[in-house]
């Protein structure tokens, strides 16, 4: 059975619906790429499914969070010609199929109601943005997280479902406030290296490893979680040493600066300067004084090494 005699549209009617519904659309849709499979009539999808998998970025932080998704469009030769209810559902099976990624738990998603949809009111076209809730501060910002939705049905009879348009997948990364490329600015004194010397204006990348800490990237020379420095105006870096910060989230203070490698086999880790009042303003700048101890190298309580240092914010990594 063809879709025009399922429907049961007379042939007159339905050739002269074809031709008015071919003049509103695109190449797209006349070849097929989206549409009800190419042929004509009245159908709801989901045009963001035409752009799978869809990247989107969140912010790691407690509590819930907004997310704004996709719309639905009424596809036609006319407005929908009364409130038309999509429902949805959220399809794990579809996210399933992103490979290298976790599924995004049903427990950290909250809907305004049992059963998620959207609705493209009378006399328009294109639905409201999908919208719900989640908290992602139980998800791990080392993941990348896949989720799904599908619509499940239509609330008016006779409108289609097209099956090359009814899904659309997210693939979700998790980000802080602070995470983002920056420049790194300001002086550093070795005590036990007199000619070591900051490397003004290295790149970093300040990688959320939480809803608010980030580890700090050297992508001027090493590629890794360490911290670049001329000696003698030769390029080199401390080894066994880099930096994990921690902000407060609401003054957007460093509270903590702490290296990842401890414990070093060089006795190398890193502090917060006593005494200095750390800051920093997502997306602008982060001012912060913090210290190397190499208690082999240079007795407690002297570090070996003081940075003071603006992290000045580029653009998003």
């Amino acid at each position: 059975m063809n879709y025009l005699s399922k429907y049961k549209i007379p042939a007159l009617i339905a050739l002269a619906m074809l031709s008015l519904t071919s003049c509103l659309k695109d190449e797209g849709f006349e070849n097929g790429t989206y549409g009800l499979n190419g042929i004509g009539g009245s159908f709801v999808s989901v045009p963001a499914s035409a752009s799978n998998p869809v990247a989107l970025s969140l912010e790691s932080a407690s509590g819930d969070q907004d997310m704004t998704l996709f719309t639905v469009n009424y596809e036609s030769a006319e407005k929908a010609p009364e409130d038309i209810k999509v429902t949805l559902v959220k399809d794990d099976a579809a996210a399933g199929t992103l490979t290298g990624t976790t599924l995004v738990p049903a427990s950290v998603l909250t809907f305004s109601s049992s059963e998620p949809s959207v609705t493209v009111l009378k006399g328009t076209r294109v639905s409201p943005s999908f919208k719900c809730k989640i908290n992602t501060s139980t998800l791990d910002p080392n993941k990348a997280y896949a989720l799904a939705f599908t619509i499940k049905s239509v609330s008016k009879s006779g409108v289609g479902i097209p099956s090359n348009l009814k899904t659309v997948i997210y693939k979700i990364a998790l980000k802080n406030k602070w995470d983002g490329v920056y420049t790194v600015t300001g002086t550093l004194s070795d005590v036990a290296l007199p000619t070591a010397a900051q490397w003004n204006g290295w790149t970093a990348y300040l990688e959320t490893t939480g809803p608010n800490t980030c580890a700090v990237r050297d992508m001027s020379y090493t590629g890794g979680i360490f911290h670049p420095i001329k000696v003698a105006g030769a390029s080199s870096y401390y080894g066994s040493f880099g930096m994990i910060v921690t902000f407060d989230n609401a003054t957007n203070k460093v509270t903590k600066v702490e290296s990842p490698y401890v414990p070093a086999a060089n006795t190398r880790y890193a502090e917060l300067a006593t005494g200095f009042d750390s800051n920093g303003t997502p997306k602008k700048s982060i001012r912060v004084k913090y210290y190397m101890f190499q208690p082999n190298t240079v007795a407690l309580p002297n570090p070996r090494v003081t940075f003071d240092e603006t992290w000045t914010y580029v653009k998003p990594r």
